[in-house]
């Protein structure tokens, strides 16, 4: 059974039989003990009015029961369901005119005792108390009686089963509407469900880019990291064709100069090195478009990495890179600050913004790293020239150089921008900084 609707409805169609069976069970057993004990109390008064009625018989040996006394009219009825019936050591001394069998006497019966008992008779189903007492003779001895009482159960048997042909259609009916209620019930509360596989289909078919966000709170963070990645997959084929791009633009001079060289009629040794570098140059380019093609973008799956470590590595690699110009870079990297991206993503982002620090920078590049809120604040400073407003605006245009006396391709920034809308990075420019230059500004989702 494949359907979580089928599932759930299968199992509440279990538990609901099997708690209403036992509840059934209780409430039956309930009633019936009580109709027992109603039986029996009519019973027991119809015999204390009995024994109002006994009194001495003519002889005054023995007792008898008065009638003129009796006000129980079953009992002077045939047909009734009422007998009562009077015994002494020696035998029956009494009977109600309603009793007209014989009906044997209740053995074991201890002095002054009341004893409730079901038990069958000619077929048929009777209640009988019998009481034993102990009435004083002429003699003024105690002498020994049995007064019986019998009452037919068939009525207490008719109303027991109408009762529990109630309780059982009436089960039958609350568990039809309950399962009715239920599915109802599993229908909306599944709804979202549904909706979500309606637009995976839709997705799939491209009419549709993303989950809504109109989702209950225990499927909201499902739809949530599923748009994240369907973003990160966009972001990924995205860099998948700037790669390509930009590989094809810088293998055009590679290439161009191996077309000029293989249209020479002699090669000389000079050639056969511009060869060969142009040849490793190649391969580099192939390998680092390939790379950054690769970098995973997004950060559902990526693991927390030390960014304090990685910013103090990075710094320490620039310093000796720039070591020679007397530039000093100034680095408050904070105490262990971890976010969850990936490390060669993070590597791209800081290598090329400090590394574009330190090439504009005339003497000082500043770094800080800030926390607080759930948030990762780093600052990036130089001393340079800093940029237009219009520069500002155009600095991550792909394949843009302002100062083409350095070397570069254009594509460094425009590759951190497309790392940082990956992650969903907060990156802004300033035209000046404290120090005179350029600053930049990134915003880190901690932790």
């Amino acid at each position: 059974m494949r359907s979580i609707k089928s599932r759930l409805l299968l199992t509440s169609l279990l538990v609901l039989v099997v708690f209403m069976l036992l509840t059934a069970f209780v409430l039956e057993q309930a009633v019936e003990k009580r109709m027992l004990k109603a039986e029996e109390d009519k019973l027991g008064a119809l015999m204390y009015s009995i024994l109002a009625a006994v009194d001495r018989d003519a002889t005054g040996l023995s007792i008898t029961v008065s009638d003129a006394r009796l006000f129980e009219h079953a009992l002077f009825d045939p047909n009734s369901s009422l007998r009562a019936l009077l015994y002494s050591e020696r035998g029956e001394i009494w009977r109600s005119i309603s009793t007209s069998n014989s009906y044997p006497r209740p053995p074991n019966l201890a002095d002054e005792e009341l004893r409730f008992s079901q038990l069958k008779h000619e077929d048929a189903h009777w209640f009988q108390l019998a009481f034993s007492i102990r009435w004083p003779n002429v003699h003024e001895r105690l002498d020994r009686y049995h007064l019986v009482l019998w009452k037919n159960a068939r009525e207490y048997s008719d109303q027991l089963k109408r009762f529990r042909q109630t309780l059982w259609v009436w089960l039958s009916v609350t568990i039809g509407l309950l399962m009715l209620l239920m599915w109802l019930v599993m229908s909306w509360g599944l709804r979202p469900l549904r909706a979500i596989g309606d637009e995976v289909k839709a997705i799939e078919n491209g009419h549709k880019d993303s989950f809504d966000a109109d989702y209950p709170g225990e499927i909201k963070p499902l739809t949530q990291n599923l748009n994240r990645l369907l973003q990160r997959e966009r972001h990924q084929m995205q860099r998948y064709r700037h790669a390509l791009d930009d590989l094809a633009h810088s293998l055009k001079t590679p290439l161009a100069v191996l077309r000029g060289l293989t249209e020479k009629s002699a090669w000389q040794d000079e050639d056969l090195k511009t060869l060969i570098e142009q040849n490793e140059r190649m391969n580099q380019i192939v390998s680092y478009q390939l790379k950054k093609a690769a970098t995973v973008g997004g950060e559902l799956m990526a693991r927390p990495v030390n960014l304090s470590a990685l910013l103090t590595k990075t710094v320490n690699a620039l310093r000796k890179v720039y070591q020679h110009r007397g530039l000093h870079i100034d680095l408050d990297a904070g105490d262990d600050l971890q976010l969850r991206m990936d490390e060669s993503d993070l590597l791209e982002v800081l290598g090329n913004l400090i590394d574009n620090a330190c090439k504009y920078g005339s003497r000082q590049v500043r770094i800080r790293l800030m926390s607080g809120e759930g948030q990762i604040n780093m600052v990036i400073e130089d001393d340079g020239d800093g940029l237009t407003a219009s520069q500002v605006n155009s600095i991550l245009t792909r394949g843009l150089r302002f100062d083409q006396s350095r070397e570069g391709q254009g594509i460094g920034l425009a590759v951190v921008k497309e790392i940082v809308d990956a992650y969903e990075i907060d990156l802004t420019f300033e035209r000046s900084s404290r120090l005179g230059g350029l600053q930049v500004m990134l915003g880190f989702s901690n932790v």
